[in-house]
Order: structure tokens, then sequence, then C-alpha cells
């Protein structure tokens, strides 16, 4: 999976162009991110977290929104630390460069808007 470009609103995969947020699970498949989430959008909550993880210690790929707003709360960061797993939470843009140079396995939560 490669992560093409993003704009406010939209992402652009290899596989298509989305105008939501998306996880990309470390099997490479993607999915809407609503389809997902409890809560807001702008916080990532352990429960999504194990549910991006998907029983996985892969690396986690946060695209904060293109102007980076999304949060990541104490108990997600204690969370990541409990599984080993590690974070790269920065604003979406720079989530995909991050995201595009990882090698092993990896997920990732990109939100498009703020």
């Amino acid at each position: 999976m490669t992560i093409l470009g993003s704009g406010f609103g939209w992402i652009e995969t290899d596989s298509g162009r989305f105008d939501h947020d998306i996880i990309v699970f470390p099997d490479g498949r993607t999915e809407n991110r609503y389809h997902h989430l409890k809560g807001s959008s702008h916080v990532l909550s352990p429960d999504e977290t194990r549910t991006v993880l998907d029983g996985t210690k892969a690396g986690l790929v946060l695209g904060t929104g293109q102007y980076g707003l999304v949060q990541v709360p104490p108990a997600t960061r204690k969370l990541l630390e409990e599984l080993n797993a590690q974070l790269h939470a920065a604003p979406t843009p720079e989530a995909i460069t991050e995201y595009n140079s990882l090698s092993g396995p990896k997920c990732a939560v990109f939100h498009v808007t703020c």
C-alpha cells in the first residue's frame, strides 16, 4: 500500500481516492475510519488503537489532519507502550511520507480535514 497524497477532505492511495478518514490495517486493507470510530474523530482512542493494530505489533502512523488537530490522549499512549507498538504522529501530509518510508509491519489512521 502506498499513499499518493492528500488535501483538505481527501486522501489518495494506490487503490483509489477517498473523501473521508481512512484506516490502513496491517494487512494492507483500507477502510472508512467512520465505520469503526466510537467517539470523536479528533481523538485516537484506546479502543480505536486496538482495532487498527488488529492484534499485531505493527508500527502505527497517525495522520493528525491537515492542520494537526487530532489528539492522542494519555490512555492511548499508555496502551501503545504496553503493547510495545511505536506511534508516529504528525500532520497528515508528513504522516504520509512517514508511512510510505516505514518498512515492516505498519498500520495507519489518516484524518483528512482539520
